[in-house]
């Protein structure tokens, strides 16, 4: 297609939105006509036209503004990229720091609009992270544009997935928290779920409003992409030792229905899973990973029988060695390891069942891999204070003691002990679990008004409504705004 002349297209580039902005902002409809408008405009414009230069020298990139001109500069540089005039896209390059500044200030509102060129863009900086080594350098950009998108990073996209996979391979565990410690509620919505009322541009209740088989913001999720996310969520949780989460993950991976017998991220789960499967976990899956994960098993049972018949870390310290091949094979010997450490840390803790008090040297000789070593045991069990693990203190009795003669003293009571809260502390969580709380209750209540738009709610209704007329024992069977529509059954009892 011949090029068009970019001078002559400036005006219809630089139309939406209308800067500075009206006293009175556009109507949803009006907004959404004009963009959808520029878009097909935009559509319509050949690549080379977009990379041609304007009047004075220069290109588009240095005339639009990527948090003004969302939709043109996004255009602009994928073609930049696809035609390679600004050189190899690789980190640290002309067009990586243009899609850099993109990310970092496109309009959340407009980006909704352009969601397949919003995803190759995404995935451009993936390709080229990756092809040059570095995954580390997508790392940051990628989760701004997560969290720009979205900042709930409620609903879980095909980007949530391509994040932690770069966190994986660059080992950069604790950047992937800002996304990670987000809670997902929701899917992409389908043609059959969404709203059809409610504009790309409209106020929505959730992210999912937004984000959806239409807007292409995300590529297809599928089942195993799900499992695929708590996976890889559930490794960079144990790579930062914080286990309450990683259990959490995995439970989730292991307790998801499965067709068939059980999908592989089950099984990997399971391999990585402490002691019991969850109660929820079905039989068939149950059946299934346990005789795939047998030898994990194993290490299970021996880790379980060592803490309650307080024995030495010698039996289990053979069989995880006798295990090493199959560790290795399955990329999970530096989990396995761990096991070591945790068990010594469970048997300190146990002592305070016990004992209200224990000199260093006992707790050394029962709990040590090196009994001998007294000071190391120190060290250890400091670590594990002031990490909270310990509710405990190590009295020295005086700077010049030696550690043969010091004390692990055991709080009596939660209430008593470092690990107390201070009132401001117990300020701060109260605060932190009524907003979680409070996060919570109203992704119910989307959630409510989004069935309640349904097709399968339209359904029940109906199906209720017949029951009511065939029973004689009358009634409409509406349920309006604000009841439940199973309020005389409770749907998460065990029963």
């Amino acid at each position: 297609m011949a090029p068009k002349d970019i001078s002559s297209l400036l005006p219809q580039l630089l139309s939406f939105p209308p800067h500075p902005p009206p006293p009175i902002p556009p109507s949803d409809t009006a907004y959404d006509r004009d963009i959808r408008t520029l878009r097909k405009v935009l559509n319509e414009i050949p690549t080379n036209s977009l990379t041609s230069s304007v009047p004075n020298g220069g290109d588009l990139l240095e005339i639009l503004d990527p948090s003004i001109n969302t939709l043109p500069y996004l255009y602009t540089l994928l073609a930049h990229i696809h035609a390679g005039k600004q050189k190899a896209m690789v980190p640290g390059s002309p067009s990586w720091i243009k899609a850099l500044e993109f990310l970092d200030h496109f309009d959340s509102v407009q980006v909704r609009y352009v969601g397949t060129e919003f995803r190759r863009l995404v995935c451009c900086l993936r390709d080229a992270a990756l092809a040059s080594k570095m995954p580390i350098a997508a790392v940051r950009p990628i989760r701004t544009a997560i969290l720009r998108l979205d900042p709930s990073a409620s609903c879980l996209t095909s980007t949530h997935l391509i994040f932690l996979r770069l966190c994986l391979e660059a080992r950069t565990f604790r950047a992937a928290k800002a996304v990670l410690d987000k809670d997902i509620y929701e899917f992409p919505s389908s043609a059959n779920t969404q709203s059809g009322d409610q504009l790309p541009c409209s106020s929505h209740d959730a992210s999912s409003g937004f984000i959806s088989d239409k807007t292409e913001l995300s590529d297809k999720v599928t089942y195993r992409d799900a499992l695929k996310y708590f996976l890889y969520g559930a490794m960079i949780y144990m790579a930062l030792h914080e286990w309450d989460r990683a259990i959490h993950f995995l439970e989730i991976i292991l307790t998801a229905p499965s067709r068939n017998n059980s999908s592989q991220m089950q099984i990997e789960a399971y391999k990585k899973w402490p002691g019991s499967l969850p109660k929820t976990t079905s039989p068939q899956v149950a059946k299934y990973v346990r005789i795939l994960g047998k030898p994990y098993e194993a290490l299970g049972i021996v880790f379980k029988d060592g803490l309650d018949k307080d024995l030495d870390v010698r039996r289990l310290n053979a069989e995880l060695h006798a295990g090493n091949q199959k560790w290795s094979a399955d990329c999970n010997l530096g989990l396995v390891l761990q096991v070591l450490d945790a068990y010594r840390r469970f048997s300190i803790v146990k002592l305070g069942s016990t004992y209200a008090a224990l000199p260093l040297p006992q707790v050394s000789q029962r709990t040590s891999p090196t009994p001998d070593d007294y000071m190391e045991t120190a060290e250890y069990i400091t670590l594990m204070i002031n990490k909270g693990q310990l509710n405990a203190t190590l009295d020295n009795r005086s700077r010049d003691s030696e550690p043969q003669s010091w004390v692990l003293r055991f709080a009596t009571s939660s209430s008593t002990g470092p690990r107390i809260l201070s009132e401001q502390q117990q300020y701060e969580e109260m605060v932190r679990q009524a907003a979680t709380s409070s996060a919570l209750a109203e992704h119910i209540r989307a959630t409510d008004r989004k069935f309640m738009l349904s097709k399968e709610y339209a359904e029940w209704i109906k199906r209720s409504k017949n029951d009511a007329d065939n029973s004689g024992n009358g009634g409409d069977g509406i349920t309006f705004p604000g009841q439940h529509p199973f309020d005389d059954e409770d749907i998460m009892g065990d029963g």
